[in-house]
């Protein structure tokens, strides 16, 4: 675990700073963050669907997940990982950052830097059983987002609000009962699902969702 803040023992000086608002989803990126992923500084919206979409595909799930576990734990991290550029350049960094709790004790920011290792690492090889390990990371990332999709889906039905009100309305949930996104998404899908009239299941979802008196999922 490398500690969060550089003092000149990391191994190379940050490129770029971030700050991730947890409920709001919404990101801040320094200059460097947005050069790093290809961009000038300004010319796109920081989003958790644009920092994903730069993951590589065999390292987007774990990167994923460390992100979910700030979010609940607050916990320092470090994530190595290796991202996309614009240009199709594979970049090598390193993730470190931590939680910043509210007043109510719930993770309300996660903040850290990236350090850009591409330099070390290029020429690496992969082989054969870690390309399949990969690929299997990669169907495992994309079931778990399509089951956020049909979440999202029904929230917005349920509420008629639009994809990006459904998607705060699921964190915000997800993160005040200590839960990860997709298992309370999970959970939304199989309440939607379930034999009963369409107010029961309708009021199932809602009890879900409903930030005013969490609970724990199970």
């Amino acid at each position: 675990m490398i500690e969060l803040g550089f003092d000149g023992r990391q191994d190379r000086t940050p490129v770029g700073y971030f700050t991730f608002a947890v409920r709001e989803d919404r990101w801040t990126w320094s200059r460097g963050l947005f050069e790093l992923h290809g961009y000038d500084d300004g010319g796109v919206d920081p989003s958790t669907e644009l920092l994903l979409r730069h993951k590589h595909p065999d390292d987007a799930l774990r990167a994923f997940e460390v992100l979910e576990a700030a979010v609940v734990d607050g916990a320092p991290f470090s994530c190595y990982h290796r991202i996309v550029d614009t240009s199709g350049l594979v970049r090598y960094v390193l993730s470190v950052g931590r939680g910043v709790r509210g007043a109510d004790g719930q993770v309300e920011q996660v903040t850290g830097f990236f350090v850009d290792l591409t330099g070390v690492r290029t020429g690496e090889v992969r082989d054969a059983g870690e390309q399949a390990g990969g690929d299997v990371e990669l169907v495992r990332l994309g079931e778990r987002r399509a089951t956020v999709d049909r979440a999202k889906g029904i929230i917005m039905l349920a509420r008629g609000c639009d994809a990006q009100e459904a998607f705060r309305v699921l964190r915000e949930a997800a993160a005040l009962r200590g839960a990860r996104l997709h298992d309370l998404a999970d959970l939304v899908v199989a309440r939607a699902g379930e034999p009963a009239p369409p107010d029961g299941r309708r009021a199932a979802v809602e009890k879900l969702l409903d930030t005013s008196r969490p609970s724990p999922l199970w």
